[in-house]
């Protein structure tokens, strides 16, 4: 019978597997939503390049773009009531809240609107000078 602890008993030995894999494969591994019943429990599962090149870059940006952003703003730290945000993933598919940061203080992901970031980050300009200034720096 699948329960809750089952659950997490079962989860926690895939992840210690699965950290292994994605130390050598250089890729980060999470794991999504679960949806179960007595009988069985399904997930979802990510895989995330960790690699830093253009055209893994490029896919970001263009996801950015699609948003109506002019440059690739993940990675970027805004203010917030809570604290500083980090934005760490786009959800397209999420037409009202598509944007997903975490809170560096506490550890937890919120979800915000392209508008909210838009005003955030300080408008399109300072997104652009921001981007311009870390590919300068490096």
């Amino acid at each position: 019978m699948i329960t809750d602890t089952k659950i997490d008993k079962i989860q926690t030995k895939i992840k210690k597997a699965i950290a292994a894999i994605a130390a050598e494969e250089n890729v980060s591994i999470a794991f999504g939503s679960i949806s179960f019943n007595s009988a069985y429990y399904t997930t979802s599962m990510k895989v995330t390049t960790l690699e830093k090149n253009e055209k893994v870059s490029n896919v970001h940006t263009a996801i950015c773009k699609s948003l109506g952003f002019t440059q690739n703003i993940l990675g970027m730290t805004f203010e917030g009531k809570n604290g500083v945000y980090k934005i760490y993933d786009i959800k397209t598919r999420n037409r009202k809240y598509p944007i997903i940061a975490e809170c560096l203080s506490d550890g937890r992901s919120y979800k915000f609107s392209k508008e909210h970031i838009r005003t955030k980050l300080g408008g399109d300009k300072i997104i652009n000078r921001n981007a311009n200034l870390d590919k300068l720096v490096g």
